[in-house]
């Protein structure tokens, strides 16, 4: 009986012994995934990630494994680190510290004390401590860790200008990147610019490629756009090639603008305005430089005026060249370049030449009535004559002036007036067909026409005051137009809106809306009783003459007395003929005109715009 009480109790040890380090088992796997997901979550759902590394903190404590516990300590700290909870991660890092560790986990304990330093703006002391992290983890052989290390040690070089050791460090970290392409990306682009600071062009030529071919692998817009603005900075800056530099800016312009990220695009456009400078295209030039200068930093704008300073000079308008020699002057505190001054002076000499000349014979005639003293009476009843028939003059003409500029300013503001009176009904009908499908729970179509009426009305307000807007600007009101129209009209006609590309779309301008009216009047009139109409809109050249084709498929009309009254009142021709008449004054580089051919296959309107270069 003994034996057998004896026989039992062994057995039930065993079994308990079993179960107990399969639960430890089944907890060790259970705190390896929950650390795994929290690494995962890092980058994408912080609060997620912190909730996992509690769980696995609190998992880990239950079994007393000292690894275990360092690693949720150390992943805990990294959430807390990006969600700048920087006391408590510090708090358990130094709990890692206080223990004998892996030297994986060590160098990665290191690594994060170093980060929340970095975060603090602290780099000195930073650097100090991802120093010794490197030098724990490079006798770990482990890569994966060691290169983020490596990376962050070149970071801080590079921001405190130690160029060569940053170098020397991103360098090392770049062969430890093989098995992460978008880690090895990183690193190329500040290798890359640290290549440019040092002047090392054929580092950087031969790094540049790999990094516009991984960038361009990974749709990395936001990286794309450095390596352009970086490549029309070398092309530029080197004079290589001015083409190549014209190129990457425009690119580089485009992806930021779809990047929202136009803060610091005065940098490129300066770019490819000096680049088209020194092609000797003025007028391209000065296009992109006033672009520069519009949202350029003060501390800037001086080499941009420069710039537009050569330019207006290279077009032989002297008078704005001095404009911005001016104002760069006024920048600067003194000008210290001798040819910049000869070519100040110069500009200033042809500038003021007349002006000298006048005062050169008004001191000869002083000299000659100081010596005929005995006409001098005679002579100063003349000056005097002449002086008061010349402020009588004068004072005519400016008054005149002043009462047409007044007149031209009441035109203008009428015409201001009328840009922003979309018809009423066509917005409230377009409201309710939106309301419909917010009530029918359609929510693509809803959110959809939302955004075409929220652009279009955005795009009056803001430009009403405007007398001229870009191609693109006129494209997307027609087109959030036109989405309207179908949605009021049931889809009963469709529409095209094509630009060619002898059109620049950012830079050709036309009168602010004047498009508008004549596709509504094609909408409610040209495609009247026409079903499955269609109406195509063109923006293209003739030589330096911008055109735009309005061109409907329905019955046409003819163009007598009686059908003069067929425009929507929003669009009276003689409103559209006063607003070019005004313009044509107001801006004596601007000609506007409109013809209209109808037939019963439908109704062509052509625009015609020509500005200076």
């Amino acid at each position: 009986m003994k034996i057998l009480y004896f026989f039992l109790c062994v057995l039930s040890c065993s079994i308990y012994s079993t179960i107990h380090a399969q639960s430890n088992t089944d907890k060790t796997l259970e705190i390896e995934r929950m650390l795994k997901k929290s690494k995962e979550l890092l980058q994408k759902n912080l609060d997620s990630s912190l909730f996992y590394s509690n769980k696995a903190l609190l998992l880990s404590k239950s079994l007393a494994n000292d690894t275990l516990l360092a690693k949720s300590y150390l992943q805990k700290s990294s959430a807390l680190i990006f969600k700048k909870g920087f006391t408590e991660a510090d708090s358990l890092l130094q709990n890692n510290l206080a223990k004998k560790l892996p030297k994986h986990i060590e160098g990665q304990t290191w690594h994060n004390l170093a980060t929340i330093q970095y975060y603090k703006q602290d780099f000195k002391k930073a650097l100090d401590i991802y120093l010794k992290a490197a030098t724990i983890l490079e006798e770990t052989k482990n890569s994966k860790q060691l290169v983020n290390t490596l990376t962050n040690i070149g970071t801080i070089n590079a921001a405190l200008k130690n160029f060569e050791n940053a170098q020397k460090y991103l360098e090392k970290a770049l062969p430890l990147s093989d098995f992460n392409e978008m880690i090895r990306l990183q690193i190329l682009v500040n290798l890359c610019n640290i290549y440019y600071e040092q002047k090392l062009f054929k580092k950087y030529t031969d790094n540049i490629i790999e990094v516009e071919k991984l960038a361009k692998k990974y749709n990395s817009k936001s990286i794309l756009s450095v390596v352009y603005t970086n490549q029309s900075k070398y092309y530029a800056d080197e004079g290589d090639n001015f083409d190549y530099a014209i190129t990457y800016g425009k690119k580089a312009i485009s992806l930021k603008k779809e990047l929202n990220r136009e803060q610091n695009l005065y940098y490129t456009y300066n770019n490819v305005g000096y680049s088209y400078l020194k092609k000797e295209e003025f007028g391209k030039a000065i296009t992109y430089l006033d672009s520069a200068l519009s949202n350029a930093q003060e501390m800037s704008k001086s080499n941009i005026y420069n710039n537009l300073k050569e330019a207006y000079s290279g077009l032989n308008d002297y008078k704005t060249a001095l404009y911005y020699a001016d104002l760069k002057d006024t920048l600067k505190d003194s000008i210290t370049n001798g040819k910049q001054k000869e070519k100040v002076a110069e500009l200033t000499e042809k500038f003021e030449s007349e002006k000298k000349q006048q005062q050169i014979n008004i001191l000869d005639t002083k000299n000659e009535l100081q010596a005929l003293t005995i006409k001098q009476q005679n002579y100063l009843l003349v000056v005097f004559v002449i002086f008061t028939f010349l402020i009588l003059i004068l004072g005519y003409f400016g008054f005149k002036s002043y009462k047409t500029k007044q007149k031209l300013d009441t035109l203008l503001l009428q015409q201001k007036l009328r840009k922003t009176q979309l018809n009423p009904h066509f917005l409230f009908n377009a409201l309710q067909s939106i309301q419909n499908f917010i009530r029918e729970n359609n929510k693509e179509k809803s959110s959809s026409y939302l955004t075409s009426y929220s652009k279009l009305i955005r795009l009056v307000l803001e430009k009403s005051d405007d007398n001229f807007i870009s191609i693109a600007e006129d494209k997307l009101a027609l087109e959030s137009y036109l989405n309207l129209q179908q949605l009021n009209l049931n889809n009963t006609f469709s529409y095209t809106v094509d630009i060619e590309d002898t059109v620049e779309e950012d830079f050709d301008i036309l009168p602010t809306l004047i498009t508008q009216p004549f596709v509504e009047n094609a909408i409610l009139h040209g495609l009247k009783n026409t079903p499955k109409g269609n109406i195509a809109i063109r923006y293209y050249k003739k030589n330096n003459t911008l055109c735009v084709s309005i061109t409907d498929d329905g019955k046409g009309f003819e163009t007598k007395k009686e059908d003069s009254k067929r425009l929507h009142k929003s669009m009276s021709m003689s409103i559209i003929r006063e607003q070019l008449k005004n313009l044509n004054k107001s801006s004596k580089d601007f000609k506007g005109d409109i013809s209209i051919e109808s037939s019963p296959k439908g109704t062509e309107v052509l625009l015609t715009f020509i500005t200076a270069a």
